[in-house]
Parts: C-alpha cells; structure tokens; sequence
C-alpha cells in the first residue's frame, strides 16, 4: 500500500492535515496529493 492509499484511508478519521503536512514535508507525498485529500475531507 502506497503512503497516498493510506493517507486516503486514514484521512481525516485518523489522521489529521498537520500528519498529511508532515508527510509532504518528509517527501513521503506530493503537495497535489496532499491538496486533493485535504480538499476532498472539506
């Protein structure tokens, strides 16, 4: 399972967006993928 399935799994039930920012942060996830989890979850 890739980090952007997981995130999309986890995103916002137990993950919060400051864990989806880290990720970006850490090269872990794209900002676009990113952008489109956050925006889907509000």
């Amino acid at each position: 399972m890739s980090v952007y399935e997981m995130a999309r799994k986890y995103y916002p039930r137990l993950w919060n967006a400051q864990r989806i920012e880290a990720l970006v942060a850490a090269g872990r996830l794209s900002r676009a993928e990113a952008d489109a989890l956050l925006a889907a979850a509000g």
